[in-house]
């Protein structure tokens, strides 16, 4: 029964609406930290001694960046790492996201990374699938929307609407 209990929280997850809604919060988060990191680390040269130098270039990743900002880039890695841990949202169904995401992006490094960790936190085929359904489905209509240039307000009230106050409460409307 738990397998059960577990498919049917993902399919909730999965919903289309959580699924962009997040997304949205998600990259602006990304974006606010991205250009406060840029700001404050990016812009200057980082002290960085030979030896840790010589030790954070050595990682496949980390290693593709310039020195000038190397523990920059290795401060963002791992805090990049710790939101699929640490977040509201269970592990497994992070990854899967971040699947769904990949494929969108059509980004290869980071489908098998994805899928490979989505698998790793306990994630099946049936749920992968999903995940990558999802992402054709989410493809296909933004394509065919932004193509047809159909009007956002028509959407909006088909769909409904959410706003998120000041404390971070959100309420949607349907109309």
């Amino acid at each position: 029964m738990k397998n059960a209990e577990v498919s049917d929280r993902g399919i909730k997850l999965f919903n289309e609406n959580f699924v962009v809604n997040l997304a949205k919060i998600l990259s602006r988060v990304i974006l606010s930290i991205s250009i406060i990191f840029s700001m404050s680390t990016f812009g200057f040269s980082q002290e960085i001694s030979d030896a840790e130098y010589s030790k954070l270039k050595k990682h496949p990743i980390i290693g593709l960046s310039p020195k000038a900002n190397i523990k920059a880039s290795a401060g963002f890695i791992k805090g990049a790492m710790g939101l699929y841990k640490n977040s509201v949202i269970p592990e497994k169904y992070m990854w899967l996201m971040g699947l769904a995401a990949s494929a969108a992006m059509k980004c290869e490094y980071c489908i098998h990374a994805n899928k490979f960790n989505a698998v790793k936190a306990g994630a099946n085929l049936e749920e992968i699938k999903t995940a990558n359904q999802l992402a054709a489905q989410i493809a296909y209509l933004s394509t065919h929307f932004y193509a047809s240039q159909m009007d956002l307000d028509k959407f909006k009230k088909m769909v409904g609407s959410m706003k998120i106050d000041n404390d971070g409460n959100i309420t949607t409307t349907n109309q």
